[in-house]
């Protein structure tokens, strides 16, 4: 429910910025955001040797990123835009939309300091409140 709020929200603002074609507008930066937020999560588990970094180069980033553009393009056509716009336009999801867009700011938020957190990260080091 929360992919399709944002997806709708990434669609609108395609919309609203007279941009063509929206449904591919809305699915490249959904498809981008999410290997983006896989790519954080990757690099912050090879820092902490959990796992090794899957996006070694340049390729496998392009490969995935258009991989995750076309999975989120065809999980939403066009009838499906229409019924998530029907959905939250309905009024069981009226008062749900305050939290909705709660919801999506606290997300971004979240993100963009988890990267900060993940490209300031130093292995070996472990914060302290006495330092």
């Amino acid at each position: 429910m929360i992919f399709d709020y944002f997806f709708l929200k990434l669609y609108n603002g395609v919309i609203k910025a007279q941009m063509p074609f929206p449904r591919f507008g809305a699915s490249l930066v959904l498809g981008g955001s999410i290997v983006f937020y896989f790519m954080i999560i990757n690099g912050l588990s090879a820092k902490i040797d959990i796992i090794p970094f899957v996006f070694f180069n340049n390729y496998t980033i392009v490969i995935s990123i258009i991989i995750m553009i076309v999975v989120v393009s065809l999980i939403y056509n066009n009838i499906r835009i229409e019924a998530i716009k029907l959905k939250f336009a309905s009024d069981e999801y009226k008062p749900r939309k305050r939290i909705l867009n709660v919801a999506f700011v606290l997300y971004l938020v979240f993100i963009y300091i988890f990267v900060i957190l993940v490209a300031s990260y130093k292995p070996g080091y472990c914060p302290t409140i006495f330092d």
